[in-house]
Formats: structure tokens, sequence, C-alpha cells
């Protein structure tokens, strides 16, 4: 599939110089979405648009259709009236589009509509990616996403996701859970919500999405999850903390007005049942920050006994930022005795471009395959110089409360093959000989000369 995928990104690229790269999603997606709600339900709707692809009118029929087919949300208007009609695309441009979706033509319905659903996965990415630092406002890379479901391994339940950009997440619990899961997300860019619903019925979930910034309008206030998984932003700054009420259920710690990532963490402890467990993206200054609000914080949190493992990530995992970052794992249910899992995967990013890595399938089995051992209280070796170690929670504290993994997994213990280390002092000596000589030589010549 992955040499048509690249001529219909190509064919999508006809936008540029007409709308922004990061526009493109709003008028490519829906098309998509158009297509396969006509396959499901059997009807010519997708037929008339292609028909009167070249009509002047094509603008208001894709606008009517998609008014007929999306959901009428209870908080907001529908950010695709006229998305089409209002764009100023040329007819030939949205003539283009179509055929692009059209293409798409398989031997039976139930195929077309699966591969519906992994053109827009497809589009979703490579969008992303030549969006820059907006492009990660709603897009976490796949392999981040999938460590993180791959650790948390939703089964059964709520899955909640309160920045929940175009339902990555979402997705990707699904195709790891072997039961029905119920998804709700909260997001507030009201067009990527659109994205999300598309997304969500094109690969079947049961989805619940709400529209509102969720620090400042908790659109689910008595929502319980059995598991949240989430990429909210880093490091938001003037968040808007002097809004929030004095007496918020949400908080346990204190608030950090200059920072949200601390909030972000108390939202997520709140909406959690008793067994509930967390896992979340957060940056590595949240790690070890001295800030009084989030180094308090942090600190009810290991004394509430609710931080389970945290994972350093490589560099360059986040498409349009250079923050280094780790994922944090919470579970309410914990023991009294249970440990923390450090784990450094900071050494298994493999560069798929000059300013981007991936962590690898393999790897993501290693990392989740570790923890999972740790959680089920296998006996193995968990102390690893330079990957992992488990540490007691009153040692953490003991460390001014840090959650930055190489403090306790240290640096990997090199083993050192005396036998080469001398056969390369022996080759660099001979170097240097020759070396020596031939600068010798030099010098006679220079000195012959000036006499």
């Amino acid at each position: 599939m992955g040499k048509y995928e690249n001529e219909l990104f190509k064919t999508a690229n006809k936008l540029r110089g007409k709308i922004p790269p990061s526009d493109y999603k709003f008028y490519v997606l829906p098309l998509v979405y158009i297509r396969y709600m006509s396959e499901k339900n059997q009807d010519t709707k997708w037929e008339e648009i292609v028909k009167k692809r070249n009509e002047e009118e094509i603008s208001l029929l894709l606008d009517t259709e998609l008014i007929n087919i999306l959901p009428q949300f209870e908080n907001i208007s529908n950010p695709y009236e006229g998305i089409y009609a209002n764009s100023n695309l040329p007819v030939r441009t949205i003539s283009d589009l179509i055929c692009l979706i059209n293409e798409i033509d398989l031997k039976n319905n139930s195929e077309k509509i699966d591969y519906l659903g992994h053109i827009y996965e497809y589009f979703i990415g490579n969008f992303a990616a030549t969006e820059g630092n907006r492009g990660g406002e709603f897009f976490t890379p796949p392999s981040v996403v999938n460590l993180l479901v791959s650790m948390l391994n939703p089964q059964n339940g709520i899955v909640y996701d309160p920045a929940c950009g175009t339902g990555g997440m979402f997705i990707q619990s699904n195709k790891y859970s072997s039961s029905t899961l119920k998804f709700i997300g909260q997001e507030q860019n009201c067009k990527t919500i659109l994205l999300a619903y598309m997304n969500g019925v094109l690969h079947g979930l049961d989805l619940q999405i709400k529209n509102g910034d969720t620090l400042l309008n908790d659109c689910f206030p008595e929502l319980k999850a059995d598991f949240i998984i989430s990429n909210p932003p880093f490091n938001m700054k003037d968040w808007g903390a002097e809004q929030l009420p004095a007496d918020d259920p949400r908080i346990f710690g204190v608030v950090n007005k200059n920072n949200a990532n601390y909030m972000w963490i108390q939202h997520f402890v709140y909406h959690l049942k008793e067994n509930g467990k967390a896992g979340f993206v957060i940056s590595n200054g949240a790690l070890t920050s001295f800030n009084e609000a989030d180094l308090l914080t942090r600190k009810k949190m290991l004394e509430q006994n609710i931080i389970d493992c945290v994972v350093q990530l490589p560099e360059k995992m986040f498409l349009g930022t250079a923050i280094p970052s780790a994922l944090i794992f919470i579970d309410m249910s914990r023991t009294e005795n249970d440990k923390i899992l450090f784990i450094d995967a900071g050494k298994y990013g493999e560069s798929v471009s000059k300013t981007q890595k991936v962590i690898s399938e393999q790897n993501i089995e290693k990392i989740s395959k570790l923890y999972h051992s740790f959680k089920n209280g296998k006996r193995i070796k968990y102390n690893q110089k330079g990957y992992s170690w488990v540490a007691s929670v009153q040692q953490v504290i003991a460390h001014e409360c840090k959650l930055m993994p190489s403090i306790y997994t240290g640096v990997e213990e090199q083993v050192i093959d005396q036998e080469e280390n001398k056969a390369k002092i022996k080759e660099l000596k001979h170097k240097l000989a020759e070396q020596i000589r031939m600068s010798n030589r030099m010098a006679d010549i220079v000195l012959k000369e000036l006499l």
C-alpha cells in the first residue's frame, strides 16, 4: 500500500499555494469520510459527487453532504459548515481531490471501508509532518502512541483522553483491545474535534467528544475512567490558572500558575477510578522541576503511592519540538510495598530523518514486556545499568522527588576487553613512531635548505 499512499499524498499537494499546509487536512479528510459513509450506507451520494465534480455547485454539494452526515454538537456550531464554498478553492482543485479519493477501488465493500480508515490515518500523519510546530498540537507520533498503549494495555471499560486531538490514542487502543471499549475525549479546537469524530467513525469506535478548554472547562466533571491515555500540550504558559475556582475538586497538590504540566496530571488523577490506570507524555523538565508547586504536587503523588513507572523517551520523537520527553504511568490501586520502575529508553530511537526518530516495534515490545513483568511480579533482573532500575518510593523521595530515569538507572557499564585495548595501544604507538620519523625527516630537509 506504501506506493499508492505516496501517490495519494502527492496529489493532495495540489492544495499547495492555495491554502496553508496546516489546513490541508480540513479539505482532504472530509472527502474520505463522505466516501466512507456512502460506502457504509450503500447509497449513491459519492457517485453523485464524482459525477458532478467539475460543476460550479460542487462546493455546495460537498458542504450539504457534510452537514447531513456530521453530528450536531451541543456546545459548538458545525465548523465545517460552508467550508468548501468559503475556501475559494478552484473547481479544478476540488475535482482533483475527489478523483484522488475515488481512486480507492478494492474488490468488496468491507475492504473499501477498512482501507479508507488506513488512508485517513496515513493522511493525518503526513499532514502533521508538513506542518511543523502546529502539527505537533494534535498529532502524536505512532511509535509513541504504540508504546503508551502497549504498556497501558486497555482491555475493558472507559478510555479517556482530555487532549484527544484527532483521536490517535483511541484508534491504537482499539487495535490492542479484544473487548469493547468506550472512548471519551475533550478537545479545544472545533475543527480538530470533527477530525477525531470522523476518525472514530471510520474505525467503528464507541466515541464521545466534547469541545472546551479541559483545564478551565472540564466537560466531564463526573467522569471516572478505567484508563487515561494522553499527550497534553507541553509546558503551557499563562494557561489561566487564576480562573480556577478555589474549591476545584481536581486539585490535590498545588497549582503552578506559570506552567500547566502538573495541572494536567492532577486532572488525570481526579478522573481515574479507584483501580484506574493512566499513561501520558510529559516534558523532561516536569520530572525534576524545583518549582515549589510542582515539587509539592510530585511529592504528594509519591506519598499517595500512585506513580508506577517512568520511561525516558529518545530525543527527536516529536514533530516541531526539540523538548525532551518521557512517559509517566499511574496506577491508583498500588499496594503499600510497591516500588517504581524506571526505564531509560533514550538509546532506542532510530532516525527516520534529520529531525525525527522512532522506536521500532521490537523495542516497543521489549520495553512493554519489561513493564508487564514488573506489574505481574515476575522474578527477573530489573536492575540493569543504563536501562532499567527499580527504586522504592522512599528512595525517590530522598532524591528530592526527582523522577528522571537516568538518576536511578545510571550509565550502562562498558565491558573492557583488555586484549583488544593492548592491540589498539600497540597500533597507536606504531602510528606515533612513524609520525615522529616523518617529522624528523622534514626537519632535516628544512635545516639543509637553511644552511
